[in-house]
């Protein structure tokens, strides 16, 4: 395993998930089929708000094939059974009780009948892979492996089972049960626990103390409560919620929540609650709100499954029962090899990962999908690090514009968000993508469309007890938009010092945590700030094999050479001081470099033999041929772990670890695979091999436990006469285990030479006789690629810290250009986009793809006339430094996929699926859109806004002013000031219109938390608008740039709920480009979109606006581009002024005197209504309603 191996005290059980449900295919054009992986599953809450929300633009669905992987089977066994309900008959009449089964702890009779019935037929089809598939739910569902079908069927008949209890057993599950539930409420009962808040979206200061009384009642009775008089006794403990990963034992996590995973804004939108609001009301309103969306979300399942059969199916859900960082490598595997894997399926486990032959083998005749083009991790994260997870999920992302991994993490309030993002990272955002490949979209577009402002909101409540800042990250190839196979392989190049020290840096950074500097930082933090940091820093996330999945992943794409790279690379970690311990790792990223393909200059077969020879170690002398890797196996007996196990299951995550320590040479082992059962050993010398017999007790079990892990022969060699041990990692938090064990903090130890407690082996042991060769490769060892199209050449500033400029090579091998380029015609570049540059030698033209946005206004050229090349220095222009920019059409970036515009950074929405509200017109309603709306500004752009109603303001800010129409739109169509406006022409600066808006409804955008607008936009021109029927449209006056923005924008809020299909004429891939006619601004003749959408679904305009809107109108999608909370500061405190207060006249400057607001903006001041009436021009291009 590539992450650190914890002591398994602290499992808790996650029935339910803790954020409200996305969709997966919100990047995804309609016409493209959904391959899902799923990693960190949970409960199904997403699949089924996909079904949903989901969007085809034909008669059929799109298919959706969803591979889920949880490493607790007992998740997986939820989610089986609900999808097999809803695949029964009738499953529409028994929602309320499947709602039951599903989120209640505490169940009525027929809920639970209803669950010990669809058990009884479950049980027997998980008997094996065959008995499974000539089930009648095959269909449906699928198992990725018969180990996950025989976990899952094991926890469908501890559920069965609980049904033939006797009255004794019943009584004492019962008290197990409620005590279990009690337990945990203790954990919070002191607490405000308000974590669903975030499910509540923009309207989450409304709901904070009716969601923590909904929580309070859940856990009192077990059941949601949605004021409805014929409620049931609920009596009998749901098994559902009973076993788990931990056993028989009660675990589930003390913030369960059922309404957690649905969007709460939908129950308030409307009714305008007050700020506090009355909990005793809401609470029934949200459950209510949830149920319903259950139901909904549920009966889209049951038309799909009703109307698919195991050939036709357009919805697939397949499960696999194990960690997700060795699923990802076992599916990799998969895809080079054969469907038995080297892999062990979990930490924990013996047993390594066999994908199901019939589905994963070369010759599967329905082959499931081993690459995907949306990959969804949860907050995955922050159990296994960043760098872990997008370094084994990067290779499973189909190579396609809208292929999108999706990560979250719940950050530390202790620190800020960009701050948060950065320490994931590992160095420099710009530079880590461009190692990576993948970089997030809002990254480089600057803005969201996602909201995460509730976090904002959160965060400045004061009474909010929230400790954790949610982030959502949208990760897209770095090539988004390049023609196929460019930018793939080995595109980059760097000097082998600067890529050395950039390695260095990301190492420093992923094992921070040896670095005594910072532990003692912990303690100058207040008290609560320390304890959240200590319960965060004792979170290990990497091992020296991480760093070397890492680097071999890197490797695929930077060509170089690696042999010195690896040289000084391992020199600057020798001469490097940072970790006071380090060097005891040393060996171990040896070893794991070795396995990873890489070949260290101090490390070689003839050192080997030469070194065997010489110290002819009494380990190796019945060996014929020792390999360079073997494995260490340790048998650490069950007293010596009895004696401190209630002591390690009450400290917070003990990492453990392996030593080999002989003399002074005292060498740490992170990656281990350990399990408990008894070892069986057979052979001698190189042909001993081991298996493990599991006990299934585990942890709670009696059997020793038994630790391997990988090493260097030459370190076996060297230290043959030492002791191999198992120890408590050294960290913050566990200073309570240094009085039990002391100082070194062993657990157990050995001579390596003691063969009742250690052995030496060629192959690592597992729970079967096919076991795995320690010397196979942790990825399939790919050699330094060779170069395709041009090079990127990364140049770092003198600090190493940030990208300087990417340099393009360019070999003319056109004759007329290397003809052009011989008699000295004049070379010149020029910018296409942020990442492509055209390249012109006379009339020669040659486009340059880069892997990030950069700068060619500023580039230099260096110009080989005789060796016939071009070079192109351009800066690198990507940083977390934002500021105002006049061009901000590169923001809006797309690309073709399938021959359809796929958008960059702009999610897709079903407008079908999004609720309609209307505001509340009570004036003791808390005004959440208004808010809401204004959050989509930064504090540097509120701040900005406020300079510009003075004369002194100069620099132009396009994105500011652009969300500055945005909020003028949205605020006049929900009548937040006034009168509601629904029709807007956009014009330019000499009043010339191009385009006309028309606003029908306002609507909720659920997954995404915040509003849109359903709009229809309409090409200006006067026959067109003197034939429309409106009597009152307001203006929206744009300058020469933010017209040229609104090109760009207006046909990606058109694609992004498009419901009908691109016609093989459509105007975009005539002329290649989106949007049309880039560059033309206002120009009302050059219509920026195409026109295949055009007069579809317009019924409802043709009653309102007349037959002309219903013939040119399309519909769009409107909504708040929000800034990015990890690159500006959001938000403002609810209580202070929402812009800084002016003190000098806007007109005339005088200061020190009494100023009046306009009555509009409330932001524009004035010393006398002489110089408001002077000032109305100039302002009232600026004069936004407030």
């Amino acid at each position: 395993m590539s992450h650190p191996l914890f002591w398994p005290s602290r499992i808790f059980f996650y029935p339910l998930g803790n954020t409200s449900a996305v969709s997966f295919t919100g990047d995804l054009p309609p016409e493209c089929k959904a391959d899902v992986l799923f990693l960190g599953c949970g409960d199904p809450r997403n699949i089924l708000y996909t079904v949903y929300t989901d969007v085809s633009t034909s008669n059929e669905p799109r298919k959706l094939d969803i591979t889920c992987c949880d490493i607790d089977a007992a998740i997986l066994a939820r989610n089986t059974l609900l999808f097999t309900l809803l695949a029964d008959d009738a499953a529409e009449d028994r929602l309320s009780n499947i709602w039951n089964i599903f989120y209640h702890m505490m169940l009525d009779e027929s809920s639970l009948s209803l669950l010990i019935e669809q058990c009884r037929k479950l049980a027997p089809l998980a008997e094996s892979l065959d008995s499974w598939r000539q089930g009648p739910y095959a269909h449906i569902v699928t198992m990725c492996s018969s180990d996950t079908l025989s976990e899952i069927g094991r926890f469908w008949k501890l559920w069965l089972a609980t049904s033939d209890f006797n009255p004794t057993q019943t009584k004492q599950f019962r008290q197990g049960f409620t005590d279990g539930m009690k337990n945990m409420r203790k954990r919070v009962e002191d607490n405000i626990v308000a974590t669903s808040m975030r499910s509540a979206g923009p309207l989450a200061p409304v709901m904070l103390s009716a969601i923590s009384e909904q929580f309070r009642r859940f856990w009192m009775t077990g059941i949601t409560d949605d004021g409805s008089p014929d409620t049931k006794p609920t009596n009998n403990p749901n098994p559902t919620f009973a076993f788990s990963l931990f056993g028989d034992k009660f675990a589930v996590h003390y913030g369960t929540d059922p309404i957690t995973g649905f969007h709460l804004a939908e129950a308030l939108a409307s009714s305008g609650v007050e700020l506090p609001n009355n909990s005793v009301s809401v609470i029934p309103k949200i459950v209510r709100a949830a149920r319903q969306q259950f139901r909904t979300w549920c009966k889209a399942v049951i038309c799909r499954v009703r109307n698919s059969s195991a050939s036709s199916a357009s919805l697939i859900v397949r499960m696999y029962a194990g960690e997700a960082l060795a699923f990802c490598q076992a599916l990799r595997s998969v895809n080079t090899s054969v469907t038995q894997t080297p892999i062990f399926i979990a930490p924990w486990r013996g047993s390594v990962a066999q994908l199901d032959v019939a589905l994963y083998s070369p010759s599967a005749p329905l082959p499931a999908p081993t690459s995907f083009n949306v990959i969804e991790t949860s907050n995955l994260i922050d159990h296994v690090g960043l760098l872990n997870l997008l370094t084994v999920t990067i290779p499973l992302l189909f190579d396609s514009p809208s292929s999108t991994l999706y990560t979250e993490a719940l950050l530390p309030a202790v620190v800020s968000p960009p701050q948060g993002i950065l320490n994931q990272v590992c160095g420099d955002l710009s530079t880590i993508s461009l190692l990576l490949g993948v970089v997030p979209s809002a990254y480089v577009s600057r803005f969201t469309t996602r909201s995460n402002t509730a976090e904002t909101m959160m965060q400045v409540i004061e009474q909010s007890p929230t400790s954790q800042y949610h982030e959502r990250l949208a990760w897209k190839h770095v090539n988004f938009g390049h023609p196929p196979n460019i930018l793939r392989e080995a595109e980059l190049s760097f000097t082998v010092p600067q890529l050395a020290k950039q390695l260095l840096d990301i190492y420093l950074r992923m094992f921070s945590d040896e670095d005594l500097g910072k532990r003692m930082a912990i303690s100058s933090l207040d008290s609560s700030q320390a304890q959240r940091a200590v319960e965060f820093s004792g979170l290990i996330h990497y091992s020296r094999r991480s760093l070397a999945l890492l680097l071999a992943h890197i490797r695929s794409r930077v060509c170089c050479d690696w042999n010195r790279v690896m040289d000084e690379l391992e020199a600057l970690i020798s001469q490097d001081r940072t970790f006071m311990l380090g060097s005891n790792y040393y060996q171990e990223l040896a070893c794991q470099l070795h396995l990873a393909g890489f070949r260290l200059s101090r490390f070689s077969p003839a050192q080997l033999r030469e070194l065997r020879s010489k110290e002819d170690p009494p380990i190796f002398r019945a060996w014929n041929t020792v390999p360079e890797v073997v494995t260490v196996v340790l048998v650490v007996p069950h007293h010596a772990i009895a004696k401190v196990q209630s002591d390690l299951s009450a400290a917070a995550t003990p990492t453990l670890e392996c030593r080999i320590h002989a003399n002074i040479k005292l060498n740490s082992f992170v990656c281990l695979s350990a399990s408990f059962g008894k070892l069986e050993v057979s052979g001698k010398g190189e042909n001993k091999v081991a298996v493990v017999v599991e006990d299934e007790a585990g942890i709670n079990g009696m059997s020793p436990m038994i630790v391997s892990f990988s090493a260097l022969s030459t370190i076996i060699i060297r230290t043959s006469g030492g002791t191999v041990g198992l120890a408590v990692r050294p960290n913050i938090g566990a200073e309570a285990l240094v009085q039990k064990l002391g100082l070194e903090m062993y657990l157990f130890k050995a001579l390596l030479t003691d063969e009742r407690y250690c052995h030496i082996l060629t192959r690592a042991p597992t729970t079967r006789n096919d076991t795995i060769c320690s010397e196979n490769p942790l990825v399939p060892v790919k050699l330094d690629a060779k170069r395709q199209g041009h090079l990127i050449h990364v140049e770092m500033d003198g600090s190493n810290g940030q990208i300087r400029s990417l340099t393009a090579h360019v070999d003319i091998v056109d004759p007329v250009g290397q003809a052009s380029l011989a008699s000295g015609r004049a070379v010149t570049v020029e910018q296409l986009s942020p990442n492509k540059a055209k390249l012109h030698v006379d009339r020669y033209e040659h486009v340059i793809s880069f892997p990030l946005p950069i700068d060619t206004a500023n580039a230099k050229l260096r110009i080989a006339r005789k060796s016939k090349y071009v070079e192109v220095v351009a800066p690198m222009t990507l940083t977390l430094n934002v500021k105002g920019e006049s061009d901000i059409s590169g923001n809006f970036r797309t690309a073709f996929d399938c021959g359809v515009p796929t958008l960059w950074n702009m999610h897709r929405v079903n407008l079908d699926r999004c609720p309609p509200f209307k505001l509340s017109k009570s004036p003791k309603a808390f005004d959440w859109l208004g808010l809401h709306i204004g959050l989509m500004f930064s504090q540097r752009e509120r701040m900005s806004r406020a300079r510009r109603a003075s004369p002194e303001s100069t620099t132009p800010d396009t994105l500011m002013n652009l969300k500055s129409s945005l909020y003028t739109l949205l605020v006049a169509a929900t009548g937040l000031g006034g009168p509601i406006q629904t029709e807007f022409f956009l014009c330019n600066a000499e009043e010339k219109c191009y385009a006309t808006i028309l606003v029908t409804d306002i609507r909720l955008d659920l997954g995404s938390h915040t509003i849109v607008a359903d709009s229809w936009i309409i090409p200006w021109s006067n026959d067109i608008q003197n034939k429309l029927k409106i009597s009152r449209i307001l203006p929206i006056k744009t300058g020469a740039h933010e017209s040229e923005a609104w090109r760009h924008l207006l046909p990606l809020f058109i694609e992004r709920c498009r419901t009908w299909k691109h016609k093989p004429s459509c105007e975009y891939l005539v002329h290649n480009s989106v949007p049309l006619y880039p560059g033309a601004g206002s120009d009302p003749k050059k219509v920026p979109w195409c026109s295949c959408g055009m007069g579809i679904g317009t019924e409802m305009l043709r009653e309102r606006y007349g037959s002309v809107a219903a013939q040119y109108a399309t519909r769009a999608a409107i909504s708040p581009l929000f800034a990015v909370s990890y690159m500006e500061k959001v938000g403002v405190k609810i209580d202070d002024p929402a812009e800084p207060t002016s003190t000098r006249c806007v007109a005339c400057g005088k200061g020190g005197v009494p100023l009046s607001a306009c009555s509009r903006c409330k932001r524009a001041k004035y010393c006398s209504k002489d110089c408001q009436v002077k000032d109305w021009k100039t302002h009232k291009k600026n004069c936004v309603l407030t």
